[in-house]
């Protein structure tokens, strides 16, 4: 080779690190780690493949089940990440639990296993069949729905004692107490010093100091049968005698369980968590894509930064009960924690988790980005967790669809972000005096957009109100302090309390064009005496009373909004918020000095859509608002919207009329991979109009996908009430 050819190849490797030398790295679980990695010879452990990985190179996981964390402390570079990623086509469990058999008789429908359950104590957790199963409580979880806390009502106590009737007589002294105080603003847990029948003593707290005011058995409430607050019992054998519970005796590391048949467990189908982390990123430029981890969380380590994760599932991640020494109401855990910068958490499904579902911590990450997930089930511990949750600054929330929150349906506190087209329901399913969306302030402005997002559907639990009073499910609820937010082009729909929640001391707040349908009142505002400067609520519409005018300091700028019980849209009952033509908001908005938007006709038009634009959508596969109307036959098919989704028995979609044909089908699988039914369509769909029933399916999280001549085209996820 001449000098000038070596001189060109020298500069090439320089620009293109590791390009020479990549090369795919295989794993299997029949595999083995003096092998040398390559299709026909795998590695068969993740810590041998990541031993020899280097930028660039890319480890493919075959199918199947793996137990071993997935502890990644290494770099690639911004050229060359590490990729681990499942086989194409194949399914990849990484478990943070092992299977237990060897069950014997113990008493009664009760059965007992020796193993010895290394992990943190409230992080002990029991699947059967891949269900989590309670820890052995009293009142019993008796319709098998962890959203209905199941409590018995306090009659009276203090920072030290409760006092409720018809406790088990039984020794509850090392046990546990979860309680939900009667201003059901969070929850809290401790251990058990003493009891009788009548009475609970536990460890004390400060009743003084939140979060344990006022949430404490001395705060009444006129609520229906909460008057102080309700509580469960767990932790003890002698409360295990009821389907589905087990307890764990630490010194004679015993495991006792009942199924939910009563019968002996069947070989395989109990499982126990072994460890917190099913999965850990410590190092640089890292990517996972279409890996399924169980029973475990997965965890961005700090300064572990510019890593994504793609197409990733992550069921159980964080599962348990609250800190035994829990003073702040929440918790750092997550079933995905990032304390990473640029992480990227992209078309992920996080489902399960007893606290919070993606935690970004501010005071170790920012500027990350969370994209185009599924997030369902979260927060059944009902304290300060949210299914997103982020402190940190420059973070970008967008395209999500959330589902099933104790509390908020998501947390954004830091700088600088950007919440857009996200899809956000059934919040508030334990707690109350929250939002769909919530934030809390300080001195700084935020200098937040919130936009393009459905809010919707959240009515607080009955036990958190008086009767005839609103539950407190707010939709946008910018707590005390909020400070620098744009708010515009969201609607909210069908919340129990104000569609706006405005609190104290809150500055500098814009609501233009957003839309607020069937709450309980367009706004509120807890001012306590504080100033309200500079907020303006323009061009909104309500069909309910009234905005939050305020007087003196507290006055806000209202302007050109509308409230009517008349919808003048055109279908608000089936998520259809376009107005109809002639209707009382078509060009009665004002355009609104240094804020840019599209509109048709003589002026904008009040609320979140604007006849003649875009029909743009929210959630996973959102459409986005270009201010020009879509037709149908200019979709593509990426943009396509399950809806209603979550849905019971009936899925709808609508399919661009040039690509229907006979060779469409629709093929169903479990959340896990595993094909459940296929649909052939052809070409008598009406007007692209494709409607599925479910109701041959159970409850959970699904894929869809459209095949054309078996060519995948179309990848989407549903969740099935």
């Amino acid at each position: 080779m001449d000098k000038l050819n070596q001189l060109c190849l020298f500069t090439f490797l320089l620009l293109f690190p590791g390009i020479n030398g990549a090369q795919n790295i295989y794993v299997a679980t029949d595999g083995d780690d003096n092998n040398d990695g390559s299709i026909n010879n795998p590695y068969k452990t993740f810590s041998k493949a990541v031993s020899v990985i280097t930028p660039g190179d890319i480890c493919i996981i075959k199918g199947g089940t793996y137990e071993e964390e997935l502890f990644i402390a290494k770099n690639g570079n911004s050229g060359n990440y590490l990729t681990f990623k499942a086989a194409d086509g194949e399914t990849v469990n990484i478990k943070a639990t092992s299977i237990i058999n060897g069950w014997q008789p113990h008493n009664g429908s009760i059965y007992k296993v020796n193993v010895d359950m290394t992990i943190e104590s409230r992080f002990r957790a029991v699947y059967h069949d891949s269900e989590y199963m309670d820890l052995a409580r009293w009142p019993n979880n008796t319709d098998n729905n962890r959203w209905t806390v199941n409590c018995t009502p306090v009659t009276g106590g203090d920072g030290s004692h409760f006092l409720a009737n018809g406790i088990p007589n039984i020794d509850w002294t090392g046990g546990l107490v979860y309680y939900l105080g009667a201003h059901s603003g969070t929850s809290w847990t401790r251990t058990i010093t003493s009891s009788s029948t009548n009475k609970i003593n536990y460890t004390a707290v400060d009743i003084n100091k939140w979060p344990f005011k006022p949430h404490n058995p001395t705060q009444w409430r006129n609520n229906p049968g909460n008057n102080r607050g309700q509580l469960y019992l767990f932790n003890k054998l002698e409360a295990l005698d009821y389907a589905r519970e087990w307890y764990y005796d630490n010194t004679s590391k015993t495991l006792y369980f009942q199924t939910p048949d009563g019968n002996i467990p069947e070989d395989n189908s109990v499982e126990f968590a072994t460890r917190k982390y099913a999965a850990q990123l410590s190092g640089d430029y890292i990517k996972l894509e279409r890996l399924n981890f169980y029973g475990g969380a997965l965890k961005v380590n700090n300064r572990a930064d510019n890593n994504i994760i793609e197409n990733c599932m992550v069921v159980h991640g964080s599962e348990g009960h609250d800190s035994l020494t829990n003073t702040s109401a929440q918790v750092a855990e997550a079933a995905l924690e990032v304390l990473g910068d640029n992480t990227i958490v992209r078309e992920c499904t996080v489902n399960h988790s007893s606290v919070s579902g993606i935690v970004i911590a501010g005071w170790a990450a920012a500027t990350c980005t969370i994209e185009g997930n599924y997030i369902s089930n979260i927060d059944y511990v009902g304290i300060h967790a949210s299914p997103i949750r982020t402190s940190a600054n420059h973070t970008k929330i967008l395209k999500n669809t959330i589902f099933n929150a104790g509390r908020d349906g998501m947390y954004v506190a830091g700088a600088d972000c950007e919440i857009a087209y996200n899809d956000v329901s059934a919040s508030q399913l334990i707690n109350s005096d929250s939002g769909i969306f919530y934030t809390v302030g300080n001195n700084n402005l935020k200098n937040g957009e919130i936009h393009h997002n459905w809010f919707h559907d959240a009515t607080a639990p009955a036990y958190s109100h008086t009767p005839g009073s609103p539950g407190k499910a707010a939709g946008i609820y910018l707590d005390n302090n909020s400070k620098g937010y744009l708010v515009h082009h969201n609607v909210i729909w069908n919340v129990s309390w104000s569609g706006y929640q405005v609190n104290w001391n809150n500055t500098n707040l814009d609501f233009f064009h957003n839309t607020i349908w069937n709450a309980e009142r367009a706004m509120d505002s807890w001012v306590n005496g504080y100033p309200q400067a500079n907020n303006k609520i323009y061009n909104s519409f309500s069909s309910t009373l009234d905005w939050f005018a305020g007087n003196g300091p507290q006055e806000f700028d209202i302007q050109d909004n509308l409230i009517s019980p008349t919808s003048p849209f055109e279908d608000p009952d089936n998520i259809n918020f376009m107005p109809k033509a002639g209707s009382a908001v078509v060009d009665q908005a004002q355009i609104i000095s240094g804020f840019q938007k599209p509109y048709k006709g003589s002026a904008p038009d009040i609320g979140a859509y604007e006849l003649g634009g875009t029909a743009w959508t929210a959630g996973v596969n959102a459409i986005e608002d270009t201010g020009d109307a879509l037709s149908i036959d200019e979709d593509v098919l990426h943009k396509i919207k399950l809806f209603p989704n979550p849905t019971n028995n009936i899925l709808n979609f609508r399919l661009p009329n040039n690509l229907i044909s006979n060779n469409l089908s629709i093929s169903i699988y479990s959340s896990l991979g595993y094909l459940i039914k296929v649909i052939q369509l052809d070409k008598n769909v009406s007007n692209g109009h494709v409607m599925i029933s479910l109701a041959d399916l159970s409850s959970g999280l699904y894929i869809l996908r459209i095949s054309d001549s078996g060519e995948t085209k179309f990848t989407s996820k549903f969740i099935k009430n």
